[in-house]
């Protein structure tokens, strides 16, 4: 691995940075908390809007007709989903990076050749992945789904695919404006998409207004329009309302291949670290559904519950990925590792409360997203007694990832993953979930542990880099 990071556009971090508007002078922890949060909130709303359309979702298949099944269907087309989705997330958060680097060195019209290449590369993932949702069937068939949760989620994974296109792009544009600190916009537009997204997927799904009852599919095809109606949004976001002069704004592509090869280059191994983590939660979500379609949909609404409550995490996770991608732009290693753990301890703080609230009212939580009695024996407890801490350490490892992609060090947090979820959760999840029999406990269980050791590894690599990096490379 590199022992220094340098600044984009090929200026090292160790050199002196340029003065120009905007460097910081506070370095206090009441001036980091404040610059944080006042990122990381509209970063969480926007983040928690992705999610809550499938908690929507969630929430309306599972108070339909035939809930069992159709909370089944939907889960399993969100297993390869949520997988790819995911991957492609972590290929655009080199915008956010690239952005908040060059923003931070001082070369604000750097950031347009950024935005435009990440337009590029959603528009081409998006496309690619709303071709491999067409045979949705055939997907879940090979992930072991009994053949009657393949037969129902296969056309809501061919809905949700076409949708694609549009929430990558989506994507591209809100990690662009966080990188330059403007995250109320698509805050705001997450928010008008939630509302949209809540009236059509009611409408589509239970049949309003005289229309024949789409179920899950409907609910999946309502949620795919709405997502393009955020990509075409977020476009016009940004062409209006952002300096075009300051940040060489223009839909003209004029760079060649360097600019997307170092997209590419920051771009894949966290795309491989966001990717195995998903991956490990859709495979045990995977193993749930082999023992039964209520196991399945337990399982599926509580990752669902765990998802929206870890994007709470993710608005703290891009706000220290953009704080300390300042200030390493900057060459202030003390700087980005002060920023990481004010960041840290916001999250604990804060999924602390949460995960108090969980293991309190857990029966709240789980109806929200169901009336299925089968459903409810089984998600309730595992709310209250396991979900209930993992939110906790969930957010503690993403928020300490963030602050790693911040310093644009990929490798190490890429292979942590990789041994925690896959060498850990994996194999606990076969053993205690579905060799022993013990269902969807056992298998939060698994990820419990998975989690608590990516979180351990990753503090550490944090601590040691910026030590190492300020140490040796000082201001």
């Amino acid at each position: 691995m590199k022992s220094e990071t340098s600044a984009p556009g090929g200026q090292s971090a160790t050199q002196a940075p340029p003065v120009f508007d905007g460097a910081e002078d506070g370095t206090g922890f009441w001036h980091h908390l404040s610059r944080t949060a006042s990122l990381a909130l509209p970063v969480m709303l926007s983040r928690a809007g992705m999610v809550l359309m499938l908690t929507v979702d969630t929430a309306i298949v599972g108070h339909l007709a035939f809930a069992d099944r159709g909370l089944a269907a939907f889960g399993a087309a969100l297993i390869p989903l949520a997988v790819l989705q995911t991957a492609a997330i972590g290929l655009l958060i080199g915008v956010i990076v690239r952005s908040a680097q060059f923003d931070g060195a001082g070369k604000p019209e750097a950031c347009g050749e950024v935005w435009r290449l990440g337009l590029i590369l959603a528009l081409i993932l998006g496309v690619i992945y709303a071709v491999i949702m067409t045979n949705g069937q055939a997907i879940l068939g090979l992930l072991g789904q009994p053949a009657e949760v393949a037969e129902g989620g296969g056309p809501v994974l061919r809905a949700m695919g076409w949708g694609m296109p549009g929430i990558l792009v989506f994507i591209a544009c809100a990690h662009f404006l966080e990188g330059i600190s403007r995250p109320v916009a698509p805050m705001v537009l997450m928010l008008v998409g939630n509302i949209a997204n809540a009236a059509l997927a009611y409408i589509l799904g239970a049949g309003a207004f005289g229309l024949p009852e789409g179920g899950a599919v409907g609910v999946a095809t309502a949620t795919a329009l709405v997502r393009w109606g955020l990509g075409i949004g977020s476009v016009l976001l940004v062409l209006l309302t952002v300096d075009r002069h300051r940040y060489g704004i223009t839909l003209r592509h004029t760079e060649g291949w360097d600019g997307f090869i170092a997209l590419l280059r920051l771009g894949l191994p966290l795309a491989a670290a966001i990717g195995l983590e998903t991956a490990c939660f859709a495979m045990i979500t995977n193993m749930s559904g082999w023992l039964g379609q209520a196991s399945l949909a337990t399982m599926h609404a509580a990752i669902n519950y765990t998802s929206f409550v870890y994007m709470l995490t993710i608005g703290l996770a891009t706000a220290a990925a953009v704080r300390v991608g300042n200030a390493v732009g900057r060459g202030d290693w003390r700087g980005a590792q002060y920023a990481g753990w004010v960041a840290v301890i916001l999250a604990g703080a804060l999924m602390a409360v949460v995960g108090v609230l969980t293991a309190i009212f857990p029966d709240w939580a789980a109806r929200l997203l169901t009336n299925s009695p089968a459903v409810l024996s089984l998600l309730v407890p595992v709310l209250a007694g396991v979900v209930s801490l993992l939110v906790v350490v969930d957010s503690l490892q993403g928020v300490l990832m963030g602050a790693l992609r911040g310093c644009a060090d990929t490798l190490l947090p890429t292979i942590i993953y990789g041994v925690s979820f896959w060498l850990i959760g994996v194999p606990a999840a076969y053993w205690w979930g579905y060799r022993e029999g013990i269902g969807p406990h056992a298998l939060t269980w698994a990820l419990l542990a998975a989690l608590t050791a990516a979180t351990a590894a990753l503090a550490l690599r944090f601590q040691h880099l910026t030590d190492h990096q300020a140490v040796s490379k000082p201001r």
